[in-house]
């Protein structure tokens, strides 16, 4: 339905990792899905996989270090001025629970789409946020409970500075 949604965060994503990593800010990874390939032949010598399945649910987006201190986050994107709670699965909002529970920096990614607005949503304020039982959280919620992350040239969104803000 929506497959490549994403696509335009996760970039400005990797590029503001790698530009993190070039400068010596942080150390963040995209984390893979988990893949276990049950059969691999080759053909002409060339590998070809068979059967691939996902062997078990990912935790979250990235992770990494900033500052001495452990990140994790989600990242979000939307097309429409609400971020449908569906999307986030339950797995994701536990492990989220188990870094900040832990003294880390666990945390949303929220870009909107329609008007390239990006936010930084911190787990606390999200469990704070979906208390009252809705199935999305509106533009304007996300905004009041996080900071909005300008995307600056040439495609970076600088958030790690600002999760201090957040916890």
């Amino acid at each position: 339905m929506h497959k490549n949604r994403g696509m335009l965060l996760e970039t400005l994503i990797n590029k503001t990792i790698n530009y993190y990593w070039t400068n010596n800010i942080a150390y963040i990874e995209k984390k893979q899905i988990p893949i276990t390939f049950k059969s691999i032949s080759n053909i002409d010598g060339k590998l070809s996989i068979g059967n691939a399945v996902i062997s078990s649910k990912s935790t979250v987006d990235y992770i990494g270090c900033y500052n001495g201190s452990f990140v994790a986050f989600e990242a979000k994107s939307t097309n429409i001025d609400k971020l449908e709670l569906s999307n986030i699965k339950e797995h994701q909002i536990d492990y989220l629970k188990i870094i900040y529970d832990n003294g880390g920096f666990p945390f949303f990614v929220i870009f909107f789409s329609k008007d390239n607005k990006v936010y930084i949503l911190s787990i606390k304020n999200y469990l704070e946020i979906i208390k009252d039982g809705k199935k999305y959280i509106s533009q304007e919620t996300i905004k009041n409970y996080s900071i909005n992350v300008e995307i600056t040239f040439p495609g970076i969104i600088d958030f790690l500075p600002l999760i201090k803000f957040i916890f």
